[in-house]
C-alpha cells in the first residue's frame, strides 16, 4: 500500500507483515511440539530469543482469491510457507538447540477450475 514499487503499478498477489516475535512453543523439525526458551543464558549474560516472522495479511486480498488472478479458470487463496531455524528449547526436561519451524513468506496457491 505503501510501498515505493506500487507507486509503479507493481502489486505484490499476496499481502504479507513481518515481525519480531518472540514464542512460547513451536513444531520442531521432526514434528513434535516443543518448548522455545524464552531466555538464554550466553557467557552470564541474558539474551531473549526473537524470530524474524512473515505472515499473509490476507488469505483472500480479492473477493476471488488471490490478486491479478483469472478467476474464471483458476481458484486461488494465500497461504503461509515456513522453513526452519534453530532455536534453544525444551522437551521434557532436556534442553537443547533444535531446528523449530519458522512463517517466512505469503505465497498464492491457484488450482485449474474444472469444466474450463
Amino acid at each position: 500500500e505503501d510501498h515505493p514499487v506500487h507507486n509503479l503499478g507493481e502489486h505484490s498477489v499476496c499481502d504479507s507483515v513481518s515481525a519480531w516475535v518472540t514464542k512460547t512453543t513451536a513444531t520442531d523439525i521432526k514434528g513434535n511440539t516443543v518448548t522455545v526458551m524464552e531466555n538464554v543464558n550466553l557467557d552470564n549474560k541474558v539474551y531473549k530469543e526473537y524470530f524474524f516472522e512473515t505472515k499473509c495479511k490476507n488469505p483472500n486480498p480479492e473477493p476471488s482469491g488471490c490478486r491479478g488472478i483469472d478467476s474464471s479458470h483458476w481458484n486461488s487463496y494465500c497461504t503461509e510457507t515456513d522453513t526452519f531455524i534453530k532455536a534453544l528449547t525444551m522437551e521434557g526436561n532436556q534442553a537443547s538447540w533444535r531446528f523449530i519451524r519458522i512463517d517466512t513468506a505469503c505465497v498464492c496457491v491457484i488450482t485449474k477450475k474444472t469444466g474450463n
